[in-house]
């Protein structure tokens, strides 16, 4: 009991704008890199070409997945398990089933937002300038501008299948530190994003059960709880 009463605190304490560069820099995972051609491309080129490739003819994607909180006020991680439904170019669903149900929807220029203990928000991008901020930072990485990636975060290849972006933007370096992505070595999807905070607080996204390229509903991004 009280455990859920501060992960309850804990999702209250996040900054409005925190939570949505959380969204917005994993959906730049799942959205194409479009790199420029190379004669002889380094190893980051090439995968970020496969990626691309493996983007270019995904239409839908769901996915379960396990985020982890490491916050220095906690001994223990707080853990939250969901899922996530997106379809190019224009719609995502992140939802959050437990502990505490929270919904957050972008479908065009319309936006749903959903907590357990409140009733749904509904915003128009056109009307909610904070909103409408953010979701130009998000459907800019849908343009398929590698330009524009390398113009705001510096990337670097860590290992074999992992990348590490650093914000250039001081905006964005307020709230993220690094973002470090392992793909599936196959697949070429997401398997683990680990998100690191300046005061070195970090979380840590763990993605399965992917389903790629199958019907969804439309309810999935008009409805808080859709199923």
């Amino acid at each position: 009991m009280r455990r859920t009463f501060l992960v309850q605190t804990l999702l209250k304490s996040f900054s409005f704008l925190q939570i949505h560069w959380y969204i917005l820099s994993i959906l730049l995972l799942f959205l194409p890199a479009n790199p420029c051609q190379a004669k002889n491309p380094d190893p980051l080129d090439q995968l970020l070409e496969s990626i691309e490739s493996k983007v270019a003819v995904t239409k839908t994607v769901q996915a379960s997945f396990t985020q982890k909180r490491f916050l220095k006020i906690f001994i223990k991680p707080v853990t939250f398990k969901g899922k996530l439904v997106l379809v190019r170019p224009d719609k995502l669903r992140w939802e959050n089933i437990s502990p505490v149900p929270s919904v957050m929807i972008f479908s065009g220029d319309q936006g749903l937002r959903c907590n357990a203990d409140s009733e749904p928000v509904h915003f128009d991008l056109q009307t909610d300038p904070i909103m409408k901020m953010v979701s130009q930072q998000i459907w800019a990485w849908a343009d398929s501008s590698y330009s524009r990636l390398k113009n705001s975060y510096s990337i670097s290849l860590k290992e074999a299948g992992v990348i590490l972006l650093k914000p250039l933007e001081e905006k964005t370096a307020t709230a993220i530190k690094s973002i470090e992505v392992r793909f599936h070595e196959k697949s070429l999807q997401p398997e683990e994003i680990i998100i690191m905070e300046p005061g070195n607080d970090k979380t840590i996204i763990l993605f399965s059960n992917y389903i790629l390229n199958q019907s969804i509903k439309d309810q999935s991004f008009t409805s808080c709880y859709s199923d």
